[in-house]
């Protein structure tokens, strides 16, 4: 039998250093704050090459504003929405939207977009929107927001000396005040099975009329109350003489005074009420009308 021979020669498998040996490592417990710091700097880090890949590519500008006609719909938006606040002017969510597909339209035309991108200005657009430029919504004890103190106590002096210059009694100063009634309003949740739960096109009943109040400066008279309905007839009234109710019955598409309704509800039923109660009380029919600076009142 041969012999196996030399065994191999051993390898040397130390790192070179001062002793010639391997460094063990050492493990050593870090507090919390600490901890909380190298997070902290890792997540820095990270969004710092986020912005450097972002300013290069330009994603951003990408990702949000594609359509460029949107872009400045938006922007016009935002200055509008500016101005109306320094006005102390309210604005709700229905005139956003439908001033901003106003603008959007102006905006196709000035740019000479013959066939622009459907825009319907919809309720998830308008939640972007008010994220993107940090708008939110605040509410409003009715019409106290949008009133002009200052104008309001300077007032009563000023009409007392149109009164006097006029030669007006308390009986002959009227005023007209509108208000939306909800009639018809169920609450926004209720209760429900669970199948009902699943029906479509579900949607909360609210239907809403208008209702304008006129009375006098002294208390004497009080007109009788028009009613703005989007119905010339309803089926109930479908037999009946509209000119006989208890109230002035005024249609609009929408239930909302408007300018041409406001001067056909000042000739068809204001004047002649007014001299109903000029010829009871036998005062001079010279009538001074005091209204709201709103959109639907037309300068009579």
């Amino acid at each position: 039998m041969a012999s196996a021979g030399p065994p191999p020669p051993e390898r040397n498998l130390s790192l070179p250093g001062p002793s010639g040996t391997k460094p063990k490592k050492t493990r050593r417990s870090l507090s919390y704050e600490v901890k909380y710091t190298i997070i902290q700097e890792l997540i820095w880090r990270s969004s710092m090459e986020h912005m450097k890949i972002t300013k290069s590519t330009g994603a951003s500008m990408i990702k949000y504003f594609h359509n460029q006609l949107l872009l400045k719909t938006e922007k016009l938006l935002v200055r509008y929405l500016v101005r109306q606040a320094r006005r102390n002017m309210a604005v709700d969510t229905r005139s956003v939207k439908e001033y901003a597909r106003e603008l959007y339209i102006a905006v196709a035309r000035k740019m000479g977009t013959t066939e622009p991108k459907p825009f319907n200005a919809s309720s998830g657009w308008l939640q972007r929107f008010k994220i993107r430029n940090k708008i939110t919504n605040i509410n409003i004890g009715g019409e106290e927001a949008s009133a002009d103190r200052a104008a309001a106590r300077e007032f009563p002096p000023f009409l007392r000396e149109i009164m006097e210059e006029g030669q007006y009694s308390d009986d002959q100063v009227f005023n007209m005040d509108e208000s939306g009634l909800f009639w018809k309003k169920l609450p926004s949740k209720s209760f429900v099975v669970k199948n009902a739960s699943k029906i479509r096109g579900r949607k909360m009943q609210k239907e809403c009329i208008t209702v304008l109040f006129t009375t006098n400066a002294s208390g004497t008279s009080k007109l009788k109350l028009s009613v703005i309905h989007t119905a010339c007839k309803l089926h109930a009234y479908k037999t009946m003489d509209m000119t006989k109710l208890n109230v002035h019955w005024l249609t609009a598409r929408k239930a909302w005074m408007f300018s041409t309704l406001s001067l056909s509800w000042f000739d068809d039923c204001f004047v002649p009420d007014v001299k109903k109660f000029c010829e009871r009380q036998n005062v001079p029919f010279k009538i001074l009308l005091l209204l709201d600076n709103a959109p639907g009142h037309s300068p009579l």
